[in-house]
This record gives C-alpha cells, sequence and structure tokens, in this order.
C-alpha cells in the first residue's frame, strides 16, 4: 500500500485546481492506497521564512510537514501558475520545508563547486499545473520556463528527476467543458497509472498527522 501527501495550493474551492483536486483523491480512494492533503490556503500557512529559518532552525510546524514527506511513498503537487511560478505560500512552503540535510545535500567537486544530492529520491513525484495561457507562447517563447524552473530548479534537488513527472493543463479559463473534462480524464489515468490499483481495497486510509 502506497503512502500518497497530496500538497494544494489554491485559496478558491470552486476553482479548477479544487476539482483537480477531488479527482485526484478520488483516484486514490478506489485504489485503495493512504492519503494525506495539506492544503496551504485552508490551513492558514504562513510562507514567510523568519531569520532564525533561514539560519537553520525548524519549527514545530515544519517538522510535522517534513515527517509526512518522509513517510510518503508519492508526492503530489497541485497549483496554478502566477506569474510563471507558483503562488507564493507554495513557494515559501518549498523555502521552509525542503532544506538542506532534510531533501537535498551537496557533494563537494572542486573548490567552491558542489553537486546536489537528492535525499528524498525513492520518492515518485507528480506535479498537476493550471495555466491560464494557452501552450504554444509558454513553450516557444518563455522556453516552457514554469517547468524547468520547478523541475531543474527544485525538484531535481531532492528527487530522483527519472521518477519526476509535470503535467500542464493550459487555458483553463478559457476552454470548453468538454476540453476541462478531458483534463480530468487524463489526470485520473495519470493518477491510476502511478499509483496502480487495490480493488480489493474499499475505503482509503488518510495518512495521520
Amino acid at each position: 500500500m502506497k503512502n500518497i501527501l497530496i500538497i494544494y495550493a489554491h485559496p478558491d474551492e470552486q476553482s479548477y485546481n479544487a476539482v483537480v483536486l477531488n479527482k485526484i483523491v478520488s483516484t486514490i480512494k478506489v485504489s485503495g492506497n493512504r492519503y494525506q492533503v495539506i492544503d496551504l490556503y485552508k490551513e492558514g500557512y504562513n510562507p514567510v521564512l523568519s531569520t532564525k529559518e533561514m539560519r537553520g532552525e525548524i519549527s514545530p510546524e515544519t517538522e510535522n510537514y517534513q515527517q509526512l514527506i518522509s513517510r510518503a511513498s508519492d508526492i503530489i503537487f497541485i497549483f496554478p501558475v502566477w506569474w510563471f511560478r507558483a503562488p507564493a505560500i507554495l513557494e515559501g512552503f518549498i523555502d521552509k520545508t525542503f532544506v538542506p540535510k532534510f531533501a537535498y545535500r551537496f557533494k563537494k567537486i572542486i573548490g567552491n563547486y558542489g553537486l546536489p544530492i537528492p535525499i528524498l529520491k525513492d520518492k515518485k513525484v507528480l506535479a498537476f499545473i493550471t495555466h491560464g495561457a494557452p501552450a504554444l507562447p509558454v513553450k516557444l517563447l518563455y522556453l516552457n520556463v514554469v517547468k524547468y524552473r520547478f523541475l531543474l530548479g527544485f525538484l531535481s534537488f531532492c528527487f530522483n528527476i527519472f521518477k519526476c513527472k509535470i503535467v500542464q493543463l493550459w487555458s483553463v479559463p478559457f476552454c470548453s467543458d468538454p476540453r476541462r473534462k478531458i483534463y480530468l480524464d487524463r489526470v485520473g489515468k495519470i493518477v491510476e497509472s502511478r499509483l496502480g490499483s487495490e480493488k480489493n481495497v474499499k475505503q482509503a486510509i488518510p495518512l495521520l498527522t
């Protein structure tokens, strides 16, 4: 049985991100795996990094999040793109939670140069990112900086990059309902294929905090 941790960052309960979250949770329930949702906005998470935290102090809240991450076999991120990045609340969560010695370490190469070595490399990662923009300009004009910043600037430091998959859903506020339905079906199939299915288990078990 897998332990799935969902890290969710959207303030609007009526958003398409919320629909994606519900689809993923329902798919996990059918699979019979364990799951836990960290809803950053609902939890009133404070993303501001303090001086003490910058110097290495870990708060009890962050320690609890790290324990959830450590226990998870799979981690799923769900968030919208704002200004070519994740919402500030998620960016702050990453800054405060995925810190050196917990999520990665540096292996010295020469002088001041070091190679980041992932510590959380045993975990599979999925990220579902919703865009207001269509795919063409983001990929052609901006070289898909959203995807590669998240993948290379964060995930590759902490996880095995070959176990990470980023799924981008385009023009969400402007596309048709049938297109959104296609997106949802795709989300369900991707999660299902990642997690497998345990038909004999009728109820998923939330992870304990």
